[in-house]
């Protein structure tokens, strides 16, 4: 070997060493927000391989061989748990033992749908009493999150564990300013005022957090269809609980919330984002303003 490439060789390991340049582990994940939450834990020690767009809807979501493919070489994957996401037991099997599969939401506390602050229910894996598994509308879940990330990532990277552990830190300071403002500005709402009617019922431990009552509106997302009857019986519950203000999601159906504003004469709100986005603390902050704006007059 020339001696130019011997010292060639001898500098490239030197660099590794010291952590000039730094093997980066690749992380597979099937929630936009676990893939927030992931970058800012892994910094520039980890590859997040988002297998789901910020803004599609993980309900319906399923892996396809060709995100297996792209997630080739992962040490693992991030999901959301909560039975969100009902594949992973078969993803599991494809994947085989090697590539652990983290369910970052299981260690979490959980809410459930409850008929004393959720008068309608979104779908049947949100019925009465069923864990809802949007736990990430509470901004102390997701420094958990955090803390639960940065514990993984250690485990299949300990040379890095250290670092992951102060990022997940300085995120959760992040998301502890992130939680004060959002109760500064709920706090300019008036009580009578804090119902939150919205397309379905994903927005449980955001109400739960910051004093609403849920009442949630199935038949408002463009995947549900509405009778008649049942429109009329939602018309009569947004009356009689003094609505101010109805919020659609981004999957919403147009014609139905149309109708709904009109034969109850309620405004509408700001479109709120449920179940994604490619930024936690923007689609936090972005809900709350709109929150605000709609019903703190």
């Amino acid at each position: 070997m020339k001696a130019s490439k011997v010292f060639q060789v001898v500098v490239a390991t030197w660099l590794l060493l010291v952590g000039g340049v730094s093997a980066q582990i690749k992380v597979a994940s099937l929630h936009p927000l676990i893939s927030d939450v992931a970058r800012n834990v892994g910094g520039q020690h980890a590859t997040i391989v988002q297998l789901i767009e910020p803004h599609a809807d993980p309900h319906h979501f399923r892996p396809t061989p060709k995100d297996l493919t792209k997630a080739r070489g992962a040490v693992l994957y991030l999901a959301s748990g909560k039975n969100l996401e009902t594949y992973l037991d078969k993803l599991r099997s494809t994947l085989g033992k090697g590539v652990p599969v983290i369910e970052v939401g299981r260690k979490i506390p959980s809410e459930k749908i409850s008929g004393r602050n959720s008068q309608y229910v979104c779908c049947p894996q949100h019925a009465n009493g069923s864990i809802d598994p949007h736990w990430w509308h509470r901004v102390s879940n997701m420094q958990k999150a955090a803390r639960i990330i940065a514990s993984e990532f250690g485990k299949v990277d300990p040379a890095h564990a250290k670092i992951y552990k102060a990022n997940a830190a300085a995120y959760s300071r992040r998301l502890e300013a992130l939680d004060a403002w959002v109760k500064r500005e709920v706090s300019r709402i008036p009580r009578s005022n804090r119902i939150l009617t919205t397309a379905h019922a994903a927005f449980g431990y955001y109400c739960k957090e910051y004093g609403f009552k849920s009442l949630p509106v199935k038949g408002l997302t463009a995947s549900h269809k509405t009778s008649a009857a049942y429109q009329a019986q939602a018309i009569q519950e947004i009356r009689k609980n003094h609505v101010k203000a109805i919020f659609p999601e981004l999957r919403a159906n147009p014609k139905a919330i149309a109708v709904i504003s009109r034969e109850t004469g309620v405004k509408l709100g700001g479109s709120l984002v449920a179940d994604g986005a490619s930024n936690y603390e923007k689609m936090m902050r972005d809900n709350t303003n709109k929150i605000v704006a709609a019903l703190a007059r």
